[in-house]
């Protein structure tokens, strides 16, 4: 049987020699070690300056060793129960499956069909992955922006340009298949144990590639450059022919699965005329605040004797104020840098990014606060519709060019026009930042509200307002609208149409999408028997 042991060892201290530690933390000799295996590290910062790693190990020892530990207290039983949930389906495969959207969702459910031989057809709207890099360099170097792909639209979806979190809030068995597939796929093997494990923008697309690869190996079929137009629904007989797309391919189908994400405004303006019942939920709005990422790790780690850049890396942060909606920092980048996210012509949005190694001079997170269903118009739009008045206000406001709107957080917290930089350093969005007010772009209620989030925020991190520069704003945090669907994930009316994912208000994040998009895949493998070719 295996168990459960936990121990902390001083930073300065670690090695990478794991199974000696344990053999001198338990007391015990080599052959009574019969199997040991990392599943967790993180930083324990509670008592800093003092700087522990946290590890958790899952070990297997001799019966006499094991009783003795286990008298003291030193071991805990592992007693796991797994048990899959899954979407599952009355419905008999045809044609090829078809999947609009290469996001984490629609990628994961492509990936696991694929391997049983159903052989998906994947519609993506936007570039594979190679093209889209150079489509938004360009765009971030010049401010000429391509509406069809973006830092939202393309292969892998909006977290392709962003720090590639696997973080998530689900307690789902399918975490640890997202996580192997993703190492299967070219991930540093680490994410298995690491606390707060990210991919960075660089190693999400270089598993996007990879992907790609084993699903058109096992006959799976991408269409780039070519977006969802309309369903062809029979609703008197109550089944899908197929769908047709932007250049008039239709393709017959009698399983589609929509996993879009939850930038494609147009797609679901499209499926509201149509009839799909839908319904607005909240969703949060701001900007985003930087810092000097030194800043960030003295206050985080409580020294200043040590690299801890180098040593640890820099630090995250994780901030909540209750206040009447709810302020939060969200998506954190530490060494990261601000980019532009809109996804339409004529917007202003932000997201931040950071590579793999996260050791950029600047930090960046999300501050926003809680805009609830009652804030908005009435109706299943009216989020997206509130999104875009803060959008497009924001793109006439600083000179309709896709520079950004800056503050700096002092100025914002005083409720002044910002006219120039104070913060000591040079703000990382390109294609470049206007000056101003942000009292003159969100909505009122919600810049109160950030502001004494703020206000909060800087008693945690003192010189968070004074040396912090806010750009923005920041409005995709999630999806505005979901696509109401049964338990099967089957979209309420609409047999064989499925919505997964982010964008259909069910996920949030490269993991929790992940899963969604497996439990897809294994709810269509339960009655899969064939696939007419």
């Amino acid at each position: 049987m295996k168990y459960q042991y936990e121990m902390k060892i001083e930073i300065e201290k670690e090695t990478e020699e794991l199974d000696k530690l344990l053999l001198v933390k338990l007391k015990i000799q080599r052959n009574e070690l019969l199997s040991w295996k990392l599943k967790r590290k993180s930083l324990d910062a509670r008592k800093k300056p003092k700087l522990y790693f946290s590890y958790q190990f899952e070990i297997e020892l001799k019966d006499k060793i094991t009783q003795i530990l286990l008298k003291k207290g030193v071991l805990k039983p592992i007693t796991e129960k797994i048990k899959i949930e899954t979407h599952s389906k009355g419905l008999k495969l045809k044609q090829r499956p078809v999947i609009i959207g290469s996001g984490p969702s629609g990628l994961l459910c492509a990936y696991k069909l694929a391997g049983k031989g159903l052989k998906p057809i994947i519609i993506e709207r936007g570039s594979a992955v190679e093209d889209r890099v150079e489509a938004v360099n360009k765009y971030i170097r010049s401010g000429e922006f391509n509406e069809r792909t973006n830092i939202a639209f393309g292969e892998g979806g909006a977290g392709t340009f962003s720090d590639g979190k696997l973080t998530t809030r689900s307690k789902s068995p399918l975490i640890q298949e997202v996580i192997d597939i993703m190492v299967a796929s070219g991930a540093d093997k680490d994410i298995n144990y690491i606390n707060n494990p990210h991919l960075g923008t660089d190693g999400i697309r270089d598993i996007i590639t990879r992907l790609r690869k084993k699903i058109i190996d096992k006959g799976g079929t991408y269409i780039f450059n070519n977006a969802f137009k309309k369903l062809d629904y029979n609703k008197e007989k109550d089944e899908l022919s197929g769908i047709l797309l932007e250049d008039n391919t239709y393709i017959e189908t009698n399983t589609l699965i929509i996993a879009i994400g939850h930038s494609a405004k147009d797609t679901i303006e499209y499926l509201n005329k149509e009839g799909i019942p839908l319904e607005a939920k909240p969703f949060s709005v701001g900007f985003r605040i930087e810092h000097q990422a030194s800043l960030i790790n003295k206050n985080q780690y409580g020294r200043d004797d040590i690299d801890t850049q180098t040593l640890l890396g820099n630090s995250e942060y994780h901030l909540t104020y209750k206040g009447n909606r709810g302020v939060y920092s969200f998506c954190m980048c530490p060494g990261g840098v601000v980019v532009p996210s809109n996804s339409y012509s004529g917007e202003i949005v932000t997201n931040g990014m950071s590579y793999k190694n996260r050791n950029g001079k600047l930090s960046n997170a999300a501050i926003v606060a809680t805009v609830g269903i009652d804030d908005f118009p009435t109706g299943p739009m009216g989020g997206i519709k509130y999104q875009e008045k803060i959008e497009k206000l924001a793109f006439e406001y600083t000179g309709k060019d896709y520079s950004t709107l800056g503050q700096n957080a002092i100025d914002f917290v005083n409720k002044v026009k910002s006219t120039e930089i104070k913060v000591g350093f040079k703000p990382s969005y390109l294609p470049g930042i206007v000056m101003g007010n942000f009292w003159e772009v969100l909505p009122q209620n919600i810049c109160e509200e950030l502001k004494e989030g703020l206000i909060d925020f800087d008693r945690k991190i003192p010189g968070f307002i004074d040396k912090g520069f806010l750009t923005g704003p920041e409005t995709r945090t999630s999806a505005p609208v979901r696509i109401l669907r049964d338990e099967n994930a089957m979209i309420l009316g609409y047999n064989g149409v499925y919505a997964i994912g982010e964008g259909a208000g069910y996920a949030g994040g490269i993991v929790s999408s992940g899963i969604d998009g497996l439990k897809m895949a294994y709810g269509l493998l339960k009655e899969y028997d064939g696939v007419n070719n």
